[in-house]
């Protein structure tokens, strides 16, 4: 009883030094707990899109240019080329399946 009584205060004494909770063989997720956060990392790696930006301002404004994403550019340009082939998207109405 002494003994067992001995460590658990050895182990209540390193917890207050170390900030440690003694192990036992029961998982209690503190390695993950003790990672630093890395929300505030993660938010900042990720640029905010300014699409919504420049869609707000040209419709305030009618002087600014249309702003088109280099994702819209592309696509934009891909359909273009696909058009001058001959192998665009066809008419709304003479689809495949239209009699």
């Amino acid at each position: 009883n002494t003994m067992a009584s001995k460590a658990a205060r050895i182990a209540a004494v390193s917890h207050q030094i170390f900030g440690t909770v003694p192990n036992r063989g029961v998982r209690t997720g503190m390695q993950y707990l003790k990672k630093p956060l890395t929300g505030a990392y993660e938010a900042r790696y990720y640029m905010e899109p300014i699409e919504p930006i420049a869609r707000k301002v040209q419709r305030e404004c009618s002087a600014v240019p249309l702003y088109l994403s280099e994702l819209q550019e592309r696509r934009q340009l891909k359909l273009r080329t696909l058009r001058q082939r001959g192998k665009g998207p066809p008419k709304k109405g003479s689809g495949k399946r239209s009699k």
